[in-house]
C-alpha cells in the first residue's frame, strides 16, 4: 500500500509527462493488489491539487506542466489574482487573471492556473483551467 507522499515522490522521480492510469501503473510498478488503492489515493491527490488530471483523462505533477495551485482574490471590478502555493520562479507575486478568463471561479475559491504570458516587468498573466474547491457552495441573489 502507498501513501500520497510515496506517490508524489515516485512520480517526480520517474514520471516525466501527463500519463494515463494504466501507463502509470506500469512505470511506478504498482503490484496488482495495490492497484485499488493507488487508483483512490490518485483521485484524492487531484482533489487537492497535488496532481492534476487533464484531457484524455490523463495526470502529472502541477509543477511539471507549468501549472499552479491556488486561492483566487476577486475584485469588484471583474478581474482577479491568483496567490500560488509554491512561489512562482523567477518571478514572485501573484498571477493577474482577466474577467474573461476566470472560467466562473469566485472569490476565494482554490484553482489551477496556467500562466499565458509573461508581461515587461515580470507580471505573470493567466487563465484558470479548473477549480479546485469553492469557497462558497451556495449564492444567494436576486
Amino acid at each position: 500500500m502507498f501513501s500520497s507522499d510515496q506517490i508524489l515522490a515516485l512520480m517526480r522521480e520517474r514520471v516525466h509527462h501527463p500519463a494515463r492510469m494504466r501507463e502509470l501503473l506500469q512505470v511506478l510498478k504498482i503490484p496488482r493488489d495495490d492497484r485499488t488503492s493507488f487508483k483512490r489515493h490518485v483521485k484524492s491527490l487531484v482533489a487537492s491539487g497535488d496532481l492534476v488530471q487533464i484531457r484524455g483523462d490523463r495526470f502529472g505533477l502541477p509543477e511539471k506542466m507549468d501549472l499552479y495551485v491556488g486561492k483566487l482574490q476577486t475584485h469588484p471590478a471583474g478581474y482577479g489574482f491568483v496567490t500560488p502555493d509554491r512561489p512562482l520562479d523567477p518571478l514572485g507575486g501573484d498571477i493577474y487573471i482577466s474577467g474573461p478568463l476566470l472560467n466562473e471561479a469566485m472569490h476565494g475559491d482554490r484553482v489551477v492556473v496556467r500562466i499565458e504570458r509573461i508581461k515587461e516587468g515580470g507580471k505573470a498573466e493567466g487563465r484558470i483551467i479548473r477549480i479546485l474547491e469553492r469557497a462558497n457552495e451556495s449564492l444567494i441573489g436576486r
